[in-house]
């Protein structure tokens, strides 16, 4: 993971909107790997102040309806508190405009309906994604297959929902000074990339961006199946551990949408993605 820094500028459901960076993105099924995909993530929190469990019954068809108009999300995952309560939901879009994300998102009924506390929208370039974790919620399942085979990716989706969340982690990672981070990055990386390696399973990893195009912070989504595995994933890194991030969060998080045909990852660790996917399941180990 590679970061450049300068401060991150993010749009909030309480502030004004302004222009960010974006550019045309490749058609969905195309394998990309050795550089970025242009997406936006967005992170939404619930005001608990409100009825969230009315307001979203009430709202839900309407969602469902906006969702299926104007919804390209290829990763959504549901925030978590440590109980396991849903607190908020983190997604990343394909899609490349301020003005269609911002209508995505604000006129999502869910949010006329006014259940969240706050929203914030920041462009990121993606470059990986693990394609073996196909899956969706049960009512958009039939959709998200219908798409992709119409982009040539057939390829089975798993409903989720029926059975307990796994144990997956939101990792974001601040970047320090640049100077710093491109000394760390040519004395390290071998080192870093064979960490990578040996401990990570990342399904999604990303570079969130500011208004500028300018990364600001790198983030992936973690299979790990305790807190010590993502720790040690996370702590033990050799950038980690030589200063690399000015800080670094962890939140506990239910995936619950990946659209597989987004499978894509750095040039130097395709192959051995690929080589992981063959692998029976228990020796699957994916950054």
């Amino acid at each position: 993971m590679i970061c450049a820094v300068v401060a991150g500028a993010a749009l909030s459901l309480l502030g004004p909107h302004q222009p960010l960076a974006s550019e045309p993105s490749q058609a969905t099924g195309m394998v990309s790997t050795g550089h970025d995909h242009h997406m936006y993530i967005v992170r939404r929190f619930y005001d608990f102040t409100k009825d969230i469990p009315a307001t979203r019954s009430a709202k839900e068809a309407g969602h469902q309806a906006h969702l299926l108009k104007f919804g390209q999300t290829v990763v959504s995952s549901a925030l978590l508190a440590e109980d396991g309560a849903r607190i908020g939901s983190v997604s990343i879009s394909n899609i490349h405009d301020e003005a269609e994300i911002n209508r995505y998102v604000y006129d999502d009924p869910y949010t006329r309906g006014g259940i969240y506390k706050s929203i914030t929208i920041e462009p990121v370039d993606v470059y990986k994604i693990d394609g073996s974790y196909n899956r969706a919620p049960a009512w958009f399942a039939p959709e998200l297959e219908l798409r992709q085979k119409a982009n040539g990716f057939d390829q089975p989706v798993e409903p989720t929902g029926s059975t307990p969340a796994k144990a997956m982690y939101l990792i974001r990672k601040d970047c320090t000074d640049r100077d710093k981070v491109d000394a760390l990055i040519k004395r390290l990386q071998k080192e870093h990339y064979t960490h990578l390696i040996t401990y990570g399973r990342n399904v999604v990893s990303a570079s969130v961006k500011d208004g500028k195009g300018v990364s600001t912070q790198s983030i992936a989504i973690g299979d790990y199946e305790t807190w010590a595995d993502v720790a040690r994933f996370v702590y033990q890194d050799p950038y980690t551990l030589n200063g690399m991030f000015s800080g670094i969060t962890i939140e506990r998080v239910d995936l619950y949408k990946l659209d597989g045909s987004f499978e894509r990852a750095p040039a130097w660790f395709y192959d051995q993605m690929k080589a992981r996917q063959k692998a029976p399941a228990d020796d699957q180990a994916v950054d």
